[in-house]
């Protein structure tokens, strides 16, 4: 069983929409989880960077879940995911809600249920987020929680570009 890592910063943004679904396609992954806190952009000027685009969630089938059917892939958003806040580089706090023995965070719902989506076996799944580099992002973090608490580390993790 394999974990796909995705960050869709790692291609410049006039091509990062193509380049991710080409680069799911390649890996066969057939459904993309959405690890991000808000998959919105709140700044809808498309001149710049952060405007409406195809990576962002937009309601019905346009944005990125359009994006993805298109290429014959489904879209899941798990806000229980989502990344840590940009002052905790370190990630402290998402680390402190995953050593938490009583399981009342988010996070250990969002692992949950991102394990029984891997355990159906009905998709290849990668997790994607915005950071180009899976080093210091909360997905490998993610991953890495998943496939110690419900695979007995046993998950392989990949990344699907750039480093793990």
């Amino acid at each position: 069983m394999t974990l796909w890592l995705v960050g869709y910063g790692y291609w410049p943004a006039p091509k990062r929409a193509d380049r991710l679904v080409a680069a799911l396609q390649k890996r066969g992954v057939t459904r993309l989880v959405d690890t991000r806190n808000s998959p919105c952009s709140s700044d809808i000027d498309p001149a710049r960077t952060y405007g409406p685009k195809a990576w962002n969630l937009q309601p019905g089938m346009t944005g990125i879940a359009g994006l993805l059917a298109g290429g014959n892939i489904a879209y899941t958003w798990l806000a229980e995911l989502g990344n840590p806040q940009r002052q905790d580089p370190a990630m402290r706090v998402l680390r402190s809600h995953l050593e938490d023995v009583n399981n009342e965070w988010p996070v250990h719902r969002g692992l949950a249920l991102l394990a029984k989506m891997l355990e159906q076996g009905d998709d290849t799944i990668a997790l994607m987020c915005a950071c180009a580099d899976g080093k210091s992002c909360h997905r490998t973090v993610i991953a890495q929680a998943v496939s110690t608490r419900h695979f007995d580390g046993q998950l392989a993790v990949r990344k699907v570009v750039g480093e793990i």
